[in-house]
């Protein structure tokens, strides 16, 4: 028999079951990066759909003990695409954000131009930010990487997928039994924490959804300004193919239904 022949039969068996435990190997180890995707998808898909609009409200705790409560009209679609008007009170009635892709608006009832904005700032005041109420799809905004797990639930890292993103990472907790997030912890660019989300309430929406309907949060500077955001109702839609537009912006308290 050929020497390398020979050789070669030889080395069958150990190819064999050098080939088998990497089989075992890859089945036992986990694939973060997908892992971490799928999970997060998973979750948005639970709790809406790629298009809907909610009505909410947003309690503001401050530190003297006084409440106020703002009432907000929402709608979102996957694109990055967002809009959000304030219902109530009279004082702010009418005010409107809009968010398209890196771009966010505002306008203010009785001013002719637009007001340039941000994810940072925030529409209403408070705790929550534009990036909160305009932000429909997380996996849009953030790349997810599984940090770890235990019995109850998922701990993932959201980095920003673009330059534009308010928090420069955040820590989500997603719990196992029924796939929804626990809390949502949002850090700056010097890794100091700015405030934990914590999502409460768990029911069914529309139907078909299933979602925390409260989230609460303080801030980590003074953690008496409490703000409290209760979903009221929620429905998928399709929206006018202008309507998360500039020019619409004004009009947007028309969508209301």
């Amino acid at each position: 028999m050929n020497p390398l022949m020979k050789m070669m039969k030889m080395m069958k068996p150990c190819l064999g079951g050098l080939a088998w435990l990497w089989v075992v190997w890859l089945s036992v180890t986990p694939a973060f990066g997908m892992e971490a995707d799928e999970i997060l998808q998973q979750m948005e898909r639970k709790m809406q759909s790629k298009s809907y609009e909610m009505f909410s409200r947003i309690a503001f705790e401050l530190p003297n003990g006084r409440v106020r409560t703002v009432s907000l009209y929402t709608a979102l679609k996957s694109g990055r695409q967002a809009l959000a008007v304030v219902v109530a009170p009279d004082e702010f009635k009418g005010r409107a954000a809009l968010r398209d892709g890196d771009d966010v608006w505002m306008h203010i009832p009785g001013e002719l131009e637009l007001r340039k904005s941000n994810l940072m700032f925030s529409l209403v005041g408070g705790i929550f930010n534009n990036a909160d109420l305009l932000t429909g799809f997380l996996f849009e905004d953030y790349q997810p990487t599984l940090l770890d797990e235990d019995e109850t639930g998922w701990r993932l890292e959201l980095r920003p997928r673009f330059g534009s993103a308010p928090y420069a990472r955040m820590e989500l907790r997603v719990n196992k039994k029924n796939g929804l997030p626990l809390t949502l912890s949002q850090f700056d660019s010097s890794g100091a924490l700015i405030k934990t989300i914590h999502y409460q309430d768990v029911q069914t929406v529309d139907g078909e959804h299933l979602r925390p309907m409260v989230l609460t949060s303080a801030s980590e500077l003074n953690t008496k300004y409490r703000s409290t955001w209760s979903v009221g109702q929620m429905t998928s839609r399709d929206f006018p193919l202008d309507a998360f537009t500039r020019g619409f912006l004004s009009r947007a308290g028309t969508l209301m239904k």
